[in-house]
């Protein structure tokens, strides 16, 4: 594998193990530790190891996950070499993720809803996550000038805020980009990195900020979430803020931004 853009440690290893890999391709969409290998039988999802814990992101940890989710309809096979070394390694599964999507089929809605109803009780025994931290930590470390008065409302809301106390196994990035549809109409949820057990119903509320789905299925997710109407609500405003946090630290310069930022103060605040 000349010229190989991975560590030369993982590449040789890699090499004596699966044999002649023909290519080594970068997953395109920001996954700086996420490569496509083509071997000469098989295609395969190479992800390097990489922790934030203050941020919840660990790909070891995913490789628990997906243990535990083994079985499931929805989850990607792992290879057997996740096993034994410093990296994650699982079978490429073809698809369209659903980026594109303005609104859901029955059948596609049905698909989602089921597992996002399954999650909360599969994921015991692993790692426990807290979100309420998380968040605070992830607006505090916002440090775009024109951001400063809705870093220090935010925080303040955090703060003042009646959380759910109810305890779920969560995906945590749950968007139409993260859904995979493989040719067959199976529905695959990938990159598990940020999964733990934390606050219930933050998926059900994730998937209703950040996916296009009708009044019918919002619905769907407040009764799946087993909230009330208004803790779900609260879970929205957070998940919103998550996002906002999320773009004045990576893409400060978005357009709209200081406007949605201000729209979640009035809303909000």
């Amino acid at each position: 594998m000349h010229n190989s853009p991975l560590p030369e440690s993982i590449a040789t290893y890699l090499q004596q193990h699966l044999g002649n890999i023909l290519t080594v391709d970068r997953f395109a969409g920001g996954h700086q530790h996420s490569w496509l290998l083509t071997t000469e039988h098989e295609r395969l999802v190479l992800r390097l190891n990489q922790q934030q814990p203050c941020y919840g992101l660990d790909y070891q940890r995913e490789r628990e996950v997906l243990q535990q989710l083994k079985g499931q309809a929805w989850i990607i096979d792992l290879h057997p070499l996740s096993f034994k070394g410093q990296f994650l390694l699982y079978r490429y599964q073809s698809g369209e993720v659903l980026s594109h999507v303005s609104g859901f089929s029955d059948a596609l809605w049905q698909q989602l809803l089921s597992i996002i109803i399954s999650l909360p009780r599969l994921g015991q025994g692993l790692a426990k996550f807290d979100m309420i931290h998380y968040l605070s930590r992830y607006v505090g470390d916002i440090t775009a000038a024109q951001a400063k008065r809705f870093r220090q409302l935010a925080l303040t809301w955090l703060k003042e805020q009646l959380w759910p106390s109810g305890l779920a196994f969560n995906h945590h990035d749950l968007h139409l980009d993260n859904l995979l549809l493989s040719p067959k109409q199976q529905l695959f949820v990938l990159d598990w990195e940020y999964a733990a057990s934390s606050m219930q119903g933050w998926d059900a509320a994730s998937v209703a900020v950040r996916c296009p789905v009708s009044r019918q299925q919002r619905q769907d997710l407040v009764l799946a979430s087993q909230l009330s109407e208004a803790e779900f609500t609260l879970l929205e405003a957070a998940v919103e803020l998550l996002d906002l946090a999320w773009y004045w630290q990576y893409q400060p310069s978005l357009a709209g931004l200081n406007q949605r930022s201000e729209r979640w103060l009035l809303a909000h605040v």
